[in-house]
Parts: C-alpha cells; sequence; structure tokens
C-alpha cells in the first residue's frame, strides 16, 4: 500500500497546478482496499528516488493505467467522481438503472455505453447487442468505430480495446433461441489489442451454460469483408456475411446475418455451435465485460 499511496502523491505533483481536492477522492486499488490519497504541499519538491523508480516499474498495467486515467482528470480539472472508467464503476456508485451511460476507461478517451445492471450482479459494459433485425456485415473501419443504435450495436474495436486495457475484464454472453430459452457463457479472462495487433482476442477460462465455442478464436485477429486475418484459405468473413475473430473459420459468430441464412452451403446467423448447432441462428445475443 505504501507504492500505492506514492503513486498518489506523484499524480499531484505533477500537476501542482491542480485544486488536490480532485486527487483526494479515493479508489479502490484492489479488492476490498481502498487508499485516500495524500497532497500535502510538502511533497511538490519530491525527487524519484531509485527504489521509488524501480517500485514505479513493478506497479502492475492496471495500477498505471488506473493513475493515468486519474491524473489526467485532474491535469483537466474534471471531478473523479464524474468520470467512472466503465459500468462497474457507475454500479458501484450507486446506479442501478440498465441504460447509456457516460465512461472514460483511459486519458482522454470518453465515450457512451450501455450498462447492464441487473444480469448477475450488475455493473456490465454491453459491447455488442443483437435483439432484432440488424445488418452487421460491415467493413474494418465500421467495426474500428463501433456502430448501430441502442438496441442493436457493435461497441467498436476502439473501445473495446481501451477498456480492455484499463484493467484485467471477464466476458458474459448471454444467448436466447428462437421461442424463449436462454444460456450463457462466462469466460474469466477477455481482452482485445489494439489495431496495430489487428484487435487480436485473449479469452480463456470457460463456464456456463451455452458450452465453450469461443476458445477456438483465442489469439485470433479479426476479419471483416474488406481485412482477411483468419487462417482460412479463403476470407470467413465474406463467406459468413459477418465479422469476427476467425480461426478457420469458428465455432462462434454472433456478428452473421439476423434470423440466419444458409444459401449457399454456409451456416450463417447469430451462431455458438455448442448451444442448439451452428446452423441454428439465436434470437438474440449480449456480449458484456467487468473487470475481475
Amino acid at each position: 500500500m505504501q507504492l500505492i499511496g506514492f503513486l498518489s502523491i506523484c499524480c499531484c505533483f505533477f500537476y501542482h497546478n491542480v485544486d488536490c481536492a480532485f486527487c483526494q477522492q479515493p479508489v479502490t486499488v484492489t479488492k476490498g482496499c481502498i487508499e485516500k490519497h495524500n497532497c500535502n504541499a510538502g511533497f511538490k519538491s519530491l525527487v524519484l528516488s531509485e527504489d521509488a523508480a524501480a517500485a514505479m516499474k513493478e506497479v502492475s498495467s492496471f495500477l498505471n493505467a488506473e493513475y493515468k486515467r486519474r491524473c489526467w482528470v485532474c491535469a483537466n480539472y474534471q471531478n473523479l467522481s464524474a468520470t467512472p472508467r466503465d459500468c462497474q464503476d457507475w454500479y458501484i456508485s450507486g446506479f442501478r438503472d440498465t441504460g447509456v451511460y457516460t465512461i472514460y476507461p483511459s486519458p482522454g478517451v470518453t465515450f457512451q455505453v450501455r450498462c447492464d445492471m441487473v444480469k448477475d450482479g450488475g455493473g456490465w459494459t454491453v459491447i455488442q447487442r443483437r435483439v432484432s433485425a440488424s445488418d452487421f456485415y460491415k467493413t474494418w473501419a465500421e467495426y474500428k468505430a463501433g456502430f448501430g443504435d441502442e438496441q442493436n450495436f457493435w461497441l467498436g474495436n476502439e473501445n473495446i480495446f481501451a477498456l480492455t486495457g484499463s484493467g484485467d475484464y471477464r466476458l458474459r454472453v448471454d444467448l436466447t433461441a428462437v421461442g424463449g430459452a436462454t444460456a450463457y457463457a462466462s469466460y474469466q479472462q477477455f481482452a482485445v489489442a489494439g489495431e496495430n495487433d489487428l484487435y487480436r482476442l485473449s479469452v480463456a477460462n470457460y463456464s456456463g451454460t451455452a458450452g465453450d465455442s469461443m476458445s477456438y478464436s483465442n489469439n485470433m485477429a479479426f476479419t471483416v469483408k474488406d481485412r482477411d486475418n483468419d487462417l482460412y484459405s479463403e476470407n470467413c468473413a465474406t463467406h459468413l456475411k459477418s465479422a469476427w475473430w476467425y480461426n478457420s473459420c469458428s465455432y462462434s459468430d454472433l456478428n452473421g446475418p439476423y434470423g440466419g441464412d444458409n444459401t449457399g452451403g454456409y451456416e450463417r446467423g447469430l451462431r455458438w455451435y455448442t448451444w442448439l448447432g451452428s446452423g441454428y441462428s439465436k434470437a438474440s445475443s449480449e456480449m458484456k465485460i467487468r473487470r475481475r
């Protein structure tokens, strides 16, 4: 905890022209542990010692990201209490209504998301949702930026990268079949790399009732109709009229044609092979993430 306190002081030191009251807001840095900041003016002449510099290098990537986020807030004269990084922070702050919220996942990055405040303890940031007729056969640029409305959308690969790069996240996939049956898949590890690594997927440690259809896509780059990054001899996205982390091609694909389209011998639709088979398009899907 001494290191965490030191980082807090650094935040106020580097941005000493900002009222330290902004920095004094408590932040949960580990489960069950809240550290309050000390912005005593006596620390403004602080110079990093060799021991402190070494300690800074050893701090987790999560803490580094969190304090960069907080320092950005302080430097830009924003109240930290108004800048949650994700839906989990909104939930912790007492908000319980599912809907659209604004988040600040990393320094200088802000956008709106749909928050699921009910399912499995609440605080989930929804990154994909399909509940009715919707066109997800889009380009690399469209998947990068995100598209859709509150009912049917893809949050955007850049936004998903910004989120999962700010902490350790888990994924929950909720599926509904035609007729109303439901199932889910949970993964304790979920992250998406940046564009320079083709928005590569990291997913692991399955549990749930829908079966594990996503591990086959682990470590795969993202493929769309105008950017073929899969291992198949042809483009999986053009065959399936979709976009996904295809291997060769995939056991899961929730961005296919809504309602299914099996013309030409291809099983298309909202596919999750281990639940009801790959040729059975689901009635709805939601992909949502929350910090572990």
